[in-house]
């Protein structure tokens, strides 16, 4: 088992308003010259800015974990990104963020020492639902990760690298959201991120 605590103290980023228009049932992002919809803030804890093609996040606080939304929402579908380490603690995680409902959100993050994790963020407090665990799909160190989460009916199925991880019961009448990328910390010292090739479907 991993020494590690869950995650605590969170630094959301939400997204801009905009104007109503007909929902499309695909979006793909590859950052190469902006992120359109993304709010890109600079904040002394968390920087979100897109840089040489890929959307990096910067987080400085131990133990802290911090998200980006896309303008994408579903309530079934799928959502998928490729994340690298750019710097930072072997201990740094990133990974993908999807609203079940008004202030709920899953996350599922992989870290640059070979670990993943399943988490849902309720009343400003974590729950572990796949507590952190070695995957042999996930390549460590300063590379490239590929994450896929898919929803469907009552199930949430996860898969790193192609590689199914693991699944877990979901309410059938959550609400869905919004879905982006988030960066986390458990060690002093400042992670970047690197985000790249983000895509999310929606089946309803």
């Amino acid at each position: 088992m991993r020494d590690r605590v869950l995650l605590g103290g969170v630094i959301g980023v939400m997204l801009l308003a905009g104007c109503r228009a007909p929902a499309p049932a695909r979006y793909a992002a590859d950052f190469h010259e902006s992120a359109p919809g993304w709010l890109l803030p600079r904040d002394p804890r968390f920087q979100a800015r897109v840089e040489e093609g890929r959307l990096i996040l910067t987080l400085q606080p131990a133990r802290t974990v911090a998200w980006a939304f896309s303008p994408f929402t579903f309530r079934e579908g799928q959502v998928e990104v490729e994340g690298t380490l750019l710097e930072g603690p072997s201990s740094a995680d990133y990974g993908l963020v999807l609203e079940a409902g008004p202030g709920r959100l899953y996350r599922f993050a992989v870290s640059a020492d070979g670990y993943y994790g399943i988490f849902l963020y309720e009343r400003g407090a974590w729950r572990t639902l796949v507590d952190w665990t070695p995957h042999e799909a996930i390549r460590a160190g300063r590379t490239t990760n590929h994450l896929q989460v898919r929803c469907e009916r009552g199930e949430m199925a996860f898969r790193i690298n192609g590689v199914e991880a693991a699944r877990i019961p979901r309410d059938p009448r959550e609400a869905g959201g919004r879905v982006g990328v988030s960066v986390g910390t458990m060690a002093a010292g400042e992670a970047r991120v690197g985000f790249d090739r983000f895509l999310a479907v929606r089946d309803r």
